[in-house]
C-alpha cells in the first residue's frame, strides 16, 4: 500500500536558547516522546513518520521513542538558517530514493509543540481529505484587531491601521496565527511553490495550551506547569 502521507518531525540540535531542548525531559520524557506518542494514539492510516535530525544521539532518543530515523540530517540542513521547507525537501529527496515515487501530502510536526491532541492530526487530515484545500495549518486566536496593533518606529509606537480604538473583546472578530503545532501540505505545492502555505489553506484552530510553543525558558516552565497541574499527561 503506498504512503500518502509523510510525517516529518524536525528535530536540530543546535538549540540555544534551552540547550538540547528536543530531548530534555519534559514530565520525565524526552520532548520529542510527545509528539511520537501523539501520533502512535492517532493510529493514522498509509502514513509514514520520521524524525529528521543531525545528532546521533538525537537519533537513539528518537528510536527509543518508536519514531523511524532512516537518515542523519547532513550540516548543510541543520544550521541556525535552516528553514522548514529545507528540512522537507530534504526528506522528500530521501523518500523519492527510497520508495521511488513522492507521498500525496507532508506533514510537519515541530517537537517544540508536545500538547497539540492526537485527533488534530487526524483532523487535519480529514480536512484535506474532504475539501478542496492544498493544507491544513494548526493556529491559535489573537483577540485582537489591526486597530490595536503597532509597529515601532524609531521607538516609538506606529498603529497598523489608519484608525486606532479600544474595541471590546467579545466584539472582535478574532485574528489567526500559525501555532508551530502542525503543517500539513501538498507534496506538489511544496514542491513547485516552495513553501509550506499552499495558497489554499485551511485554519485547525487549537486552544492555547495546545498552541504552546516551546522556545525560551519562560515557556519551558509554563510546560512544566501544564504537566504538574495535570492537564496534559
Amino acid at each position: 500500500m503506498l504512503i500518502k502521507t509523510f510525517i516529518i518531525i524536525p528535530a536540530r540540535s543546535g538549540s540555544k536558547g534551552i540547550p538540547d531542548k528536543n530531548i530534555k525531559l519534559l514530565g520525565g520524557k524526552p520532548l520529542i516522546a510527545w509528539t511520537a506518542e501523539a501520533i502512535k494514539t492517532a493510529k493514522l492510516d498509509n502514513c509514514l513518520a520520521i524524525l529528521s535530525t543531525d545528532s546521533n544521539r538525537y537519533a537513539e532518543v528518537g528510536l527509543a521513542t518508536g519514531l523511524a530515523v532512516p537518515f542523519i540530517r547532513p550540516p548543510i540542513y541543520a544550521e541556525d538558517s535552516t528553514s522548514t521547507l529545507a528540512v522537507a525537501e530534504h526528506a522528500l529527496q530521501w523518500f523519492e530514493q527510497k520508495y521511488h515515487y513522492l507521498p500525496e501530502q507532508v506533514m510537519l510536526l515541530q517537537p517544540t509543540s508536545p500538547f497539540r491532541a492526537p485527533g488534530m492530526l487526524n483532523q487535519a487530515l480529514e480536512m484535506m481529505q474532504t475539501s478542496q484545500a492544498d493544507g491544513v495549518i494548526g493556529c491559535k486566536e489573537i483577540h485582537r484587531d489591526l486597530t490595536t496593533l503597532f509597529n515601532l518606529e524609531a521607538g516609538f509606537l506606529r498603529p497598523l491601521s489608519d484608525k486606532v480604538t479600544q474595541t471590546r473583546r467579545q466584539d472582535i472578530a478574532p485574528l489567526l496565527t500559525p501555532n508551530g503545532a502542525l503543517y500539513l501540505c501538498k507534496t506538489a505545492v511544496i514542491l513547485e511553490k516552495k513553501s509550506v502555505y499552499a495558497e489554499k489553506t485551511l485554519p485547525l484552530v487549537m486552544d492555547a495550551m495546545m498552541s504552546l510553543d516551546i522556545d525560551t525558558l519562560t515557556d519551558w516552565a509554563m510546560a512544566e506547569a501544564f504537566v504538574q497541574a495535570y492537564l496534559v499527561g
